[in-house]
């Protein structure tokens, strides 16, 4: 694959990724507000951990979906030709650990690396979901002097 390629297919798919993280975090918000209403005669820490627990699962849900998109991206790219691969390379570069024990080949690096920006942005919109959460969550926190 062209640089230009691998620039284009890696920008399509971060675009196409962004949008189903803020699409399935954008579209929880009801159900994260449904739990609330359930649990509202709970005990606080109740409420509090069901809330936080299902905003977290759909942070799971987001994040694995994206994966998996990388996954089959990188087979169908001819990257690996087994899924167990694929996984683990999608896994590996999304969130940025990044071992080196497996490594793509000079047409596909620039293409890989864009798994990685996807990661990193889409832990910070995690991180900001999770955050307005807690700040909704806990509003006696917010009223201190």
């Amino acid at each position: 694959m062209t640089s230009n390629m691998q620039i284009f297919m890696g920008s399509a798919l971060l675009v196409i990724c962004s949008l189903l993280h803020v699409g399935i975090v954008a579209s929880s918000m009801p159900s994260v507000k449904w739990v609330g209403q359930k649990l509202e005669n709970r005990k606080v820490m109740v409420r509090n951990a069901g809330l936080l627990g299902v905003g977290v699962m759909l942070i799971l849900l987001a994040h694995t979906v994206q994966v998996w998109t990388w996954a089959f991206a990188f087979m169908l790219s001819g990257a690996f030709s087994d899924l167990d691969t694929s996984f683990y390379y999608s896994m590996v570069t999304y969130t940025t650990l990044g071992y080196g024990d497996i490594v793509l080949a000079p047409g596909l690096r620039i293409f890989g690396t864009f798994a990685a920006v996807t990661g990193l942005l889409t832990f910070g919109i995690s991180s900001a979901f999770l955050i307005s959460l807690l700040v909704a969550v806990f509003p006696a926190m917010n009223n201190r002097d």
